[in-house]
């Protein structure tokens, strides 16, 4: 559920109070305009402030504000429950019977001409067809069709038997192809991408290695989440890859604080996901990424990392050595990848 949708119901169905008692604040009182209250663990009865009309909040003895410098009721939920952002609104969502996958309003009249307008002075985003896509839930029963599978192919890819059952690769008879379940952070089913049972020399020039038996809004995944979440904030840092089979080849080798973004570029999506992670962030992109013309892409890592904070501190992976052979992937060999990682460039910001 976006955002602006969660604050309108919860506005409209006057759900502030239930989610202060829930949470443990004390001494809530209702005035005309906002609700005071106090945090479970405090003196002070007026410590806190929630605005009825926006859902802004005022916490004077404590600092709740998130990554992007909010103090919102979301904010409040993620400092008291200690949750990833995305938790918090599910969290809200379960509390208030609202449906966190629901399909936003289809947008009519002024409003809609207002972001037409938007769009031709701001220019649209480049995953901006994907990404007005909601997330949506598939009935785990699905994945009995293609079971639970280890395969030969991936195992020659250095993506090991217990990784692919960690997260649970099948096979589909139909495309035969090994399915890889898509699960959002909240480790939802939301769609299955196939990777095609052959090898690079076996392929034809029609035939696309990588596709979606059941397609979802891949701009809004980052792939492996729902795993790799806990070890991220114990490292500190997360690698960002650009195919899934990144995220399962470094779980693989016991370097589990990575995700996939499954593109060549971060959406706008991913990147306030990843800013919530609030861990420094390393680009491990593909060879054929990090240099144009033979030169270092600096256009690119340019355009990504003013997705960010301008505080955000982020780091790419360069093969200046030629380390890598042609089309190979960073995570592709254990050996090269932890090469790479030590001669890592900042990008931006300075610890």
């Amino acid at each position: 559920m976006e955002v602006r949708e969660l604050f309108k119901k919860i506005i409209k169905n006057n759900d502030i109070e239930k989610i202060l008692q829930s949470l443990g604040m004390h001494h809530i009182e209702e005035k005309d305009e906002y609700f005071t209250c106090g945090f479970p663990d405090g003196d002070n009865t007026k410590s806190t402030i929630i605005y009825k009309d926006n859902l802004w909040v005022n916490a004077y003895t404590r600092d709740i504000s998130d990554k992007y410098g909010y103090t919102n009721i979301i904010s409040l939920v993620s400092f008291i429950k200690q949750l990833y952002f995305s938790n918090s609104i599910k969290w809200i969502c379960d509390l208030c019977s609202y449906n966190y996958y629901a399909e936003p309003k289809s947008k009519t009249g002024m409003i809609k001409f207002l972001d037409y307008i938007y769009e031709q002075k701001n220019g649209k985003n480049e995953n901006n067809e994907d990404e007005v896509v909601n997330l949506k839930p598939i009935d785990e029963n699905l994945l009995k069709y293609y079971g639970t599978y280890s395969n030969e192919l991936f195992l020659k890819d250095n993506i090991d038997i217990q990784t692919q059952i960690d997260f649970g690769l099948g096979y589909d008879l139909e495309t035969h192809s090994i399915t890889i379940p898509i699960r959002d952070e909240l480790n939802t089913l939301v769609g299955v991408k196939a990777r095609l049972y052959k090898t690079l020399e076996e392929l034809e020039e029609w035939e696309s290695k990588y596709f979606y038996l059941i397609p979802c809004a891949k701009s809004k995944i980052l792939f492996g989440l729902n795993k790799t979440m806990p070890y991220i904030r114990r490292e500190g840092f997360v690698y960002i890859t650009e195919a899934e089979k990144g995220v399962l080849q470094l779980w693989s080798y016991g370097i589990r604080n990575a995700v996939s973004i499954g593109s060549h570029t971060i959406s706008k999506y991913q990147a306030k996901k990843l800013t919530h992670l609030g861990v420094d962030i390393i680009l491990a992109y593909d060879k054929d990424v990090m240099f144009k013309d033979e030169k270092f892409n600096k256009e690119l890592y340019d355009k990504e990392c003013n997705k960010f904070l301008e505080n955000q501190i982020i780091y790419c992976l360069v093969d200046e050595d030629g380390i890598l052979n042609e089309k190979e992937s960073p995570t592709d060999n254990e050996t090269k990848f932890r090469k790479l990682f030590e001669n890592k460039r900042i990008l931006r910001g300075i610890k």
